[in-house]
């Protein structure tokens, strides 16, 4: 069995304004930032889209990956990512969790996996995932001052 060796991934988070911050992470900057309808400027996605928008892009690059160790080249990978969440944890009630309380993923089109492997290949990505590995699993998190 190979060693185990831990990869390090970090974003250093500051805030911009009432709502927007600004992400680092390696040489990219993200703003998130949440609607004017809800107190922010809009000037970027809500954490929770960011969230969604990572669990689709983590499947598109295992599925590069993944193709490729089957054999073959993914030619088109397209999916819909969609979370529900009530708003009423988030506001402070301790009856409702304040989180999605469900997350699905649309496969809206693959190009370069045969019919007949395309349920192995979906099958493989969602165990590849590290996105979806950690929303499906409970895990701490640990905050320090």
């Amino acid at each position: 069995m190979a060693e185990s060796k831990m990869a390090t991934f970090k974003a250093e988070v500051n805030r911009k304004g009432t709502m927007e911050s600004e992400v680092e992470m390696r040489d990219f900057t993200l703003t998130i930032d949440e609607s004017k309808k809800l107190g922010g400027t809009d000037k970027g996605p809500n954490p929770l889209e960011v969230l969604l928008g990572s669990l689709g892009g983590c499947l598109n690059i295992a599925g590069t990956v993944v193709a490729k160790e089957m054999g073959f080249q993914l030619e088109n990978f397209s999916v819909k990512v969609e979370g529900d969440m009530d708003p009423r944890g988030f506001r402070g009630d301790p009856d409702v969790p304040s989180g999605f309380q469900e997350i699905r993923v649309k496969i809206k089109e693959i190009e370069g996996i045969p019919e007949d492997k395309i349920d192995e290949f979906i099958e493989e990505i969602k165990n590849r995932c590290p996105v979806e590995d950690t929303l499906e699993r409970s895990l701490e998190i640990e905050t320090e001052r």
